[in-house]
């Protein structure tokens, strides 16, 4: 069970945590303009060239308020605000899209309503929720059960690149065409499937229950690669990753933050069975972080699956091999 924190003295301390975690990596100060839409005001903000983000931070009435841009800030110039992840002082304000939970484990999560508003009419928390590449989490929030975007876990070691991630994710979707990032297939959406493992429900999107929340960096640290190598990609909610030529899919990404069996048999049903609409033959990927046993790896061949690990480094995931796997020139 996950419920949203609403003790005046936890949040305050949580958001001093949130900072903290944070002002390892934003070690730069820029004096610059803060714009937002309607306006701008001036500030000394702070960036980080490891994450590629800058925080604006605010003394706000109703919330503590933290503004997040991207990309190194220019001095003495306006800088725009891309999102904000703020929290109440205290209790439940859903007009605040921040929030902190606290799982049954004592385990920390920062959460976002999922309301960024938008460039471009009908950006809202449906429109965003719908395109997140993160986990969706459901969580008590006061009187009623809510869906959230999960920012991160505030005690994760990965939790400021999943700080930057979401703040990545919020400029993503806004800039994304209302008709969606995966290209207009239309026969993406024929088939609709619900896992199911040993008699169990497995909601992909719930998946972070089972493994480390890193799913959301992972996707777009490989959509980020795959178009530096000049690769057309798209998405859907089923595919975590595509790479098409405008008619057809080409190549299928299933990425999974862990090994567990558990894991793996999802991943194959949901590279084989959302591989079947297309007509013509679809190199099939899963993303591992770590190495399978030759035998493993063997059967996942056989199946036509090819295979790439990824590692950690202090800016992200990296791909390896991931040239040659995918014969990419």
């Amino acid at each position: 069970m996950i419920s949203v924190v609403t003790e005046k003295k936890e949040i305050e301390n949580l958001h001093k945590d949130f900072h903290r975690k944070l002002d390892h990596f934003l070690l730069e100060k820029v004096n610059c303009s803060v714009g937002f839409p309607g306006g701008n005001y001036k500030d000394i903000i702070r960036y980080s060239s490891d994450l590629n983000i800058w925080i604006s931070v605010r003394e706000v009435d109703t919330r503590f308020w933290n503004g997040f841009g991207i990309g190194k800030p220019k001095e003495d110039s306006n800088n725009s605000l891309v999102g904000e992840i703020n929290f109440p002082y205290q209790g439940i304000n859903r007009q605040i899209a921040g929030a902190f939970a606290k799982e049954d484990n004592g385990n920390i999560l920062v959460l976002h309503r999922g309301r960024i508003g938008g460039p471009k009419k009908g950006i809202g928390k449906k429109y965003f929720t719908d395109n997140y590449r993160g986990d969706i989490i459901s969580a008590i929030d006061g009187d009623r059960q809510s869906e959230f975007c999960l920012v991160g876990e505030l005690n994760s070691k990965h939790f400021p690149l999943q700080v930057a991630n979401f703040i990545k994710e919020i400029y993503r979707i806004k800039n994304t065409s209302i008709e969606g990032e995966a290209s207009g297939f239309k026969d993406l959406s024929l088939l609709n499937y619900t896992d199911e493992y040993a008699g169990q429900l497995v909601r992909k999107r719930n998946e972070p229950t089972l493994s480390e929340r890193t799913h959301g960096i992972i996707v777009n640290a490989l959509a980020e690669k795959l178009r530096s190598l000049n690769c057309i990609i798209g998405n859907d909610k089923n595919r975590d990753l595509f790479i098409h030529n405008g008619k057809n899919v080409e190549t299928l990404f299933e990425i999974k933050t862990n090994i567990t069996t558990q894991s793996l048999c999802v991943a194959i049903g949901q590279l084989l069975l959302y591989s079947i609409p297309f007509d013509k033959r679809v190199n099939l990927v899963i993303i591992l972080p770590k190495k399978l046993n030759k035998l493993v790896e063997r059967r996942f061949i056989s199946l036509g699956i090819k295979i790439i690990y990824f590692k950690w480094n202090k800016k992200g995931p990296v791909f390896v091999r991931l040239r040659d796997v995918l014969s990419l020139k």
